[in-house]
């Protein structure tokens, strides 16, 4: 008998108001461990939320009242997903990055007035 993992998708609850990707999940798993290695290889910034420490016991809450009930929940600017998915993870990086070069600030040439 084969078990198979059940992911979770979910839209975004908000829009990102920066381009960030969030991992929660505990020290102990070995999918939450591939997941941030992941990013770590693809360059991106990140947030980890340990579940298992005391202060974060409510976000635990609020995910398993969303419906998750596998670790790691990665969220992402558009999605929210359980499980280590290589795919998912490239894709929300590639956003993030796309993201990220498209709100830097230009900086602006000086330029000289007429006649100087």
């Amino acid at each position: 008998m084969t078990i198979q993992a059940v992911t979770t998708i979910q839209p975004s609850l908000f829009p990102a108001e920066d381009p960030m990707i969030t991992v929660n999940g505990t020290q102990d798993c070995v999918q939450c461990t591939r997941t941030t290695a992941l990013l770590d290889r693809e360059h991106v910034p990140y947030e980890y939320i340990d579940l298992a420490l005391e202060e974060n016991r409510s976000k635990l809450a609020a995910l398993r009242a969303a419906g998750f009930q596998q670790m790691p929940v990665i969220e992402t600017p558009t999605e929210r997903f359980t499980g280590f998915d290589p795919d998912r993870i490239k894709k929300a990086a590639v956003e993030v990055r796309e993201s990220l070069a498209t709100s830097a600030p230009e900086l602006a040439t000086p330029q000289l007035a007429a006649g100087q």
